[in-house]
C-alpha cells in the first residue's frame, strides 16, 4: 500500500515542502471501518447508525480542534440520549411511556438496555483509541544512539517532512542542520572570498617562460548546486511506501552521528583565451620559426681556421593547440601551472660540425711576379680586395665587381697593359696575374667557371692555356659556387718572394681526392710578318719595336684526378684555348724637324716623302733599333707591408673511398682573339 510522502523525489526548496499534517491511514483502521459499515447497514431498520467519532478525539497542540470535538461530542451525546429514551420507551422501560406499546410486557427488555449500554461504551472507547493513534500502524526504526524502537508513521513523517536541513549536514565547514535554505545560503556565501586565487598560467617555449595575463578573471561558485544536493539528501520521494519511510528515517538519524560534508567549488570565467595567447606568442612566431644554418663568417689568416656562426634550430609554434591546452586546464579547475607550447622542430641543414668535417682547402695556386713595383702593387691591391670573399651556395663571383674599377682613387697605379694587341701603360696593369692565379685555384676546386677570357698571347707566369685576362668593364672572370657549402676565397701577395697566392676553401672532394691542372700545347703557328706603324712623336727615320712577334698555338687543359694516395684515377679534358699569331710591330718616326710629318710605306716601313732638315747635307737613314718588351722595369723596393701568411690546408678526412666521379668540363666562354683586341688589364 503506497503512502503519500508529501515531498517530491530528490527534495525541493522550502517553498515546495508540503504540509506535514497529511497523515496516511493504516490498513487496520480501514478494515475496522469497513466491518462497522457492514454491521450498521444490516441494522439500519432496527436502529440508526451510531457515529463513534462523536465521542471525540483530542488532537495534541490544536485547541480549536478540541473545542470543535467537544461541541460535536455533546451534540451527538444528546442526540444519542434521545434515541435511547425513544428505544426504551418503545420497549416499555420508561414510566409514562405509551402503555400501548408492544414491548410493555417484554421480559428481555433489561438485557437489551444493558447490551445497548455496553455497545455505547465500547464505541466511545474505540473512538478514543482511534484518535490517540492506538489503531495506527507502527514501524520499527533505529535512533541516532542505536536504540531500536517503534514509532507511528505519522511521527516518522513529521520528522522527515521538515523545511530545514537535517542535522549532520556540513557545507564548507558550516553545520547547516536546522537551517532553512536561505539561512544556509547566507551563512556559506558570507565565508566565500570574492577572488579565491590568482590565475598563474605560464607558457614554456623552448626553455623560455612566458606569462599570460588573466588578472581580469572572474569566479563563480556552485553554492546553490551544493545546497540543492544537500537539501535533497534522504528526502522522501513523491510516493513513498513504509520501507522507504523507515530507510529515510534511519539515514537521517545516522547523520547525527556521522555528518555528511560538502565542499563548494568555483569556476573561472575568462574571456578571449585565444586572443591572449596569440598576443603573447605572436612576438616569438617569426623568431622561433627561423631556421639558421651554420655558416662561415670569416677566415683567420693567422690560425688558418674558420670563424663559424653556429646553426639555429627553428620551431613552428602551434598557437591553436596551446589555447586548447590552457582551456583544458581551466575546465579541470586548475588555474596555475606551466603549459609546454606545442612546436614542430625544424632542424638546420648545415651544422657547425658538418662544416668542420666537410669544408677544407680544395684548390690553390701560386705564381711568381717580376720586380715591378707598380705592377706588384696593383696585384696586391686586387688580392686584398678579393681576400676573405665568401660565396653562398649558388652565388656567382665576379672579379670586376669584387676588385672594382681600376682607378687611382681605388688604390691602383700605372703599369704595363696589353692594349690593342700591344703593350701600353695603364692603371691597374698586372692584375691579370691575380685573376689568372685565382682561375687556376678555381679549376682545382672543381667549381663551375662562368666566364673566362684568354690573353692575346700566352702569359709566361702560368702554363699555356691557363691564363684569364680581365678589363673593366668589358672582360671579366666569373665562377659559381655550385656546391652545398660556402666557398671562401683567400688571396694575398707575398712581397718577400714576389708571389701571388690564391686558395679556395669549400666542400671537400669525396674520399680525399684532389685535382691538378695540366695544359698541353697541341699545335703552333709561325708568327706573322712585321707590321709598321707611324710614330708621330719619333723623329723621321727612327724606329722602335712596339710588340715582339708571337707565334700562334693551341693548348688543351686537363683536370687530372688523384686519390688520397696520390695515384692518378682520371684525366678529363677541360677546355681548349687558341692563341693567334702576331708579327712584330715596329713604330717608324715621321716627325720632321720643322714639325711636319713625313709619309711612310706601311708595308715596308720606308719614308716616301722628302725629309726636311735645318742644315743641308745627306741625312743617313738610321737602321731600325729593336725595342725590347717592357717585361721588367727598374728594380725598386716594395712598399713596407706585412705579407699575409700562407694558410695551411686542412688534411682531408679519412673516409671510405667511393667510386670516382667523372666530372664534365664546365661550359666556358670561348676566347675569341681578333687581330686587334681591346685593352687587357695586365700581363
Amino acid at each position: 500500500m503506497k503512502k503519500t510522502g508529501g515531498q517530491a523525489q530528490g527534495g525541493s526548496k522550502p517553498s515546495e515542502v508540503r504540509s506535514s499534517a497529511l497523515v496516511p491511514v493504516n490498513n487496520a483502521s480501514k478494515s475496522l471501518k469497513t466491518s462497522e459499515s457492514k454491521s450498521s447497514k444490516s441494522l439500519a431498520k432496527a436502529e440508526p447508525e451510531f457515529d463513534y467519532r462523536s465521542l471525540g478525539k483530542v488532537s495534541s497542540g490544536d485547541k480549536t480542534a478540541k473545542s470543535n470535538s467537544n461541541s460535536k461530542s455533546k451534540s451527538k451525546s444528546k442526540s444519542s440520549k434521545k434515541e435511547s429514551k425513544s428505544i426504551a420507551a418503545e420497549y416499555g422501560f420508561i414510566k409514562g411511556a405509551n402503555k400501548g406499546s408492544r414491548f410493555k410486557n417484554n421480559p428481555f427488555a433489561p438485557f437489551i438496555v444493558i447490551a445497548a449500554s455496553v455497545i455505547l461504551v465500547a464505541g466511545v472507547v474505540l473512538a478514543v483509541l482511534y484518535y490517540i493513534g492506538a489503531f495506527e500502524e507502527k514501524v520499527q526504526v533505529t535512533l541516532a544512539d542505536g536504540t531500536v524502537t517503534k514509532i507511528t508513521t505519522e511521527q516518522a513523517y513529521a520528522e522527515l517532512q521538515t523545511d530545514k536541513f537535517y542535522s549532520g549536514i556540513v557545507i564548507d565547514g558550516i553545520d547547516v542542520g536546522g537551517m532553512t535554505y536561505d539561512e544556509a545560503y547566507n551563512a556559506i556565501t558570507a565565508k566565500q572570498p570574492a577572488k579565491p586565487l590568482s590565475v598563474d598560467i605560464r607558457l614554456s617555449l623552448a626553455g623560455k617562460l612566458l606569462y599570460l595575463d588573466f588578472s581580469d578573471a572572474t569566479f563563480e561558485y556552485n553554492t546553490r548546486q551544493i545546497l540543492d544536493e544537500a537539501y535533497a539528501m534522504y528526502r522522501l520521494p513523491a510516493e513513498a511506501d513504509l520501507t522507504q519511510v523507515v530507510e529515510c528515517y534511519n539515514n537521517v538519524q545516522q547523520l547525527k552521528n556521522t555528518p555528511k560534508t560538502y565542499k563548494t567549488a568555483y569556476t573561472i570565467q575568462i574571456e578571449s583565451v585565444n586572443e591572449r595567447i596569440n598576443k603573447v606568442l605572436d612576438l616569438y612566431v617569426d623568431e622561433f620559426a627561423l631556421v639558421k644554418n651554420a655558416s662561415i663568417e670569416s677566415f683567420d689568416m693567422d690560425t688558418c681556421e674558420f670563424v663559424i656562426s653556429p646553426e639555429k634550430t627553428g620551431y613552428a609554434i602551434d598557437v591553436d593547440a596551446t589555447a586548447k591546452e590552457v582551456k583544458a586546464l581551466f575546465d579541470s579547475q586548475v588555474y596555475s601551472g606551466i603549459i609546454e607550447v606545442p612546436t614542430e622542430v625544424k632542424e638546420p641543414e648545415i651544422t657547425e660540425a658538418m662544416i668542420r668535417e666537410n669544408v677544407g682547402l680544395i684548390g690553390d695556386c701560386s705564381t711568381s711576379c717580376s720586380n715591378n713595383t707598380n705592377r706588384n702593387s696593383n696585384i696586391s691591391q686586387a688580392c686584398d680586395n678579393m681576400n676573405g670573399t665568401i660565396l653562398q651556395p649558388g652565388q656567382v663571383f665576379s672579379f670586376n665587381e669584387v676588385v672594382g674599377q681600376r682607378t687611382a682613387e681605388n688604390g691602383f697605379k700605372e703599369a704595363t697593359v696589353i692594349l690593342g694587341g700591344q703593350y701600353e701603360q695603364g692603371l691597374g696593369g698586372g692584375i691579370c696575374q691575380a685573376s689568372t692565379t685565382l682561375y687556376n685555384a678555381v679549376l682545382e676546386a672543381n667549381l663551375a667557371v662562368v666566364e673566362r677570357n684568354a690573353h692575346a698571347w700566352p702569359s709566361d707566369y702560368v702554363q699555356t692555356g691557363l691564363d684569364a685576362t680581365v678589363d673593366w668593364p668589358a672582360l671579366d672572370f666569373k665562377f659559381k659556387n655550385d656546391t652545398d657549402y660556402q666557398v671562401i676565397i683567400v688571396t694575398w701577395f707575398d712581397w718577400d718572394d714576389r708571389t701571388v697566392n690564391a686558395e679556395i676553401y669549400g666542400q671537400k672532394l669525396p674520399d680525399g681526392q684532389y685535382i691538378e691542372i695540366e695544359a698541353v700545347i697541341t699545335s703552333t703557328t709561325p708568327a706573322g710578318p712585321d707590321e709598321f706603324v707611324e710614330d708621330k712623336e719619333l723623329p723621321t727615320g727612327q724606329t722602335k719595336t712596339i710588340r715582339q712577334a708571337h707565334e700562334g698555338m693551341t693548348a688543351k687543359a686537363y683536370k687530372v684526378w688523384y686519390n688520397s694516395d696520390g695515384e692518378e684515377i682520371d684525366r678529363v679534358l677541360y677546355n681548349e684555348t687558341t692563341y693567334y699569331p702576331f708579327g712584330r710591330r715596329i713604330g717608324v718616326g715621321v716627325l720632321n724637324p720643322d714639325g711636319t710629318y713625313a709619309t711612310m710605306d706601311k708595308k715596308t716601313g720606308e719614308i716616301t716623302s722628302q725629309i726636311m732638315t735645318p742644315t743641308p747635307g745627306p741625312t743617313p737613314t738610321p737602321e731600325p733599333t729593336p725595342t725590347p718588351e717592357p717585361t721588367t722595369e727598374a728594380t725598386t723596393e716594395p712598399p713596407e707591408t706585412t705579407p699575409a701568411p700562407t694558410p695551411t690546408p686542412e688534411p682531408p678526412p679519412e673516409t671510405t673511398p667511393e667510386p670516382t666521379p667523372t666530372p664534365e668540363p664546365p661550359a666556358e666562354q670561348p676566347a675569341e682573339q681578333p687581330a686587334e683586341q681591346p685593352a687587357e688589364g695586365g700581363t
